[in-house]
């Protein structure tokens, strides 16, 4: 007996804050892979954001900050989801639904708290 394909409308899906977490920390590798590694290797190669040992802010425009800033983001996130990860592979917090879910908005909460700084600084 075969079925018919169904079709699945992904945006009416609800999906749970640790699956959210988890997808988002995939993402945020692809970020630092293709955005963050380019940014920072061409910056700091290139002697642009460096001026006699110190910062030198008057040579960033608009683009070099907003790079800075989303490679910063999720630079961050990743740290904190794969410390997540870490905590739930190597103990046994995490493996329930409340536990996981309280670890994902922890997550989210210190990733905008240090992101705050973070591009604070940039800009």
């Amino acid at each position: 007996m075969s079925r018919r394909p169904t079709f699945i409308n992904l945006f009416l899906i609800r999906l749970p804050i640790p699956a959210i977490s988890s997808i988002s920390h995939r993402i945020s590798g692809i970020i630092n892979f293709f955005v963050g590694v380019p940014t920072f290797v061409f910056l700091f190669l290139s002697g642009y954001l460096i001026d006699n040992g110190s910062w030198n802010a008057s040579l960033f425009n608009f683009e070099v900050k907003f790079l800075i800033s989303i490679s910063l983001i999720a630079l961050i996130y990743h740290i904190f989801a794969g410390l997540r990860h870490m905590l739930i592979d190597f103990s046994e917090y995490g493996h329930e639904l409340t536990e996981a879910r309280l670890s994902a908005l922890i997550v989210f909460l210190l990733t905008a708290i240090f992101s705050f700084f973070a591009v604070m600084e940039v800009w």
